[in-house]
């Protein structure tokens, strides 16, 4: 709450708003410059506030696509350090899977059981060793779990969770990809692309017209996602 203050409007004189800074504090505090026109006045100033409230090393992410954006962070100094791609699948229609026997999917509207859940996500991303109290990070992102906008599907066997796929969609056209994990006895079933096209399936129903990933792994192009945009990381230090 005390890095709100960081996060900053821009208005036309009308009062129309165009553009916003945002201070992301999750993931390497970086920031997101998102606009509704493309101005270089109005990029500009969103681009020296950044410098300014970041006098030591700034980090932006911005897509490849907003080439003006781009164009303007290179000349104010900034260097992509890292690419990464935004990978997309269209939901026209529910996308199909089989489910190997005897395991089933949770219901939208299930309890979560919260060890499972600490359970899988360890396990699915292949840490070693008996689960122990969470960690910080563990505990942040339990409180997911209680957010309306974050699909929740699992992969279930003998009542025990053995996949898992979080699905973000809070209205309009995107709905976005992130975690997916399968415990390591449980892989090569058909177990990932299940709980990720169930989780799609159930954004679509609530309005959702594609879903994406931020990922280069050939797993999500095997489910038939392409890619359609890059992400930079661009990286100013003042030194």
């Amino acid at each position: 709450m005390e890095m709100l203050s960081r996060n900053v409007l821009f208005r036309k004189e009308n009062g129309e708003l165009v553009g916003a800074v945002v201070y992301d504090t999750d993931y390497n505090d970086r920031w997101y410059i998102i606009h509704s026109i493309s101005d270089e006045n109005l990029l500009g100033q969103m681009i020296e506030y950044v410098t300014e409230a970041d006098i030591n090393t700034a980090i932006i992410k911005a897509n490849l696509n907003d080439t003006m954006l781009c164009r303007l962070l290179a000349n104010a100094g900034f260097e992509n350090q890292h690419l990464q791609s935004v990978l997309e699948i269209d939901l026209p229609r529910n996308l199909s899977f089989q489910l190997p026997q005897g395991y089933y999917l949770n219901a939208p509207d299930s309890k979560i059981d919260i060890w499972q859940w600490r359970l899988v996500i360890y396990r699915g991303f292949n840490h070693e060793g008996i689960l122990q109290e969470p960690s910080e990070e563990v505990a942040k992102a339990e409180k997911h779990l209680e957010i309306p906008e974050y699909i929740k599907v699992f992969a279930i066997k003998d009542g025990e969770y053995a996949a898992h796929c979080g699905v973000w969609y809070n209205g309009g056209n995107t709905a976005y990809i992130e975690p997916v994990a399968t415990v390591p006895e449980h892989r090569g079933k058909g177990l990932g692309r299940a709980v990720v096209y169930e989780a799609a399936n159930r954004a679509k129903e609530q309005g959702a017209k594609r879903a994406i990933v931020l990922s280069d792994q050939d797993f999500y192009k095997r489910l038939g996602m392409i890619k359609s945009s890059e992400v930079g990381t661009w990286v100013r230090n003042s030194k």
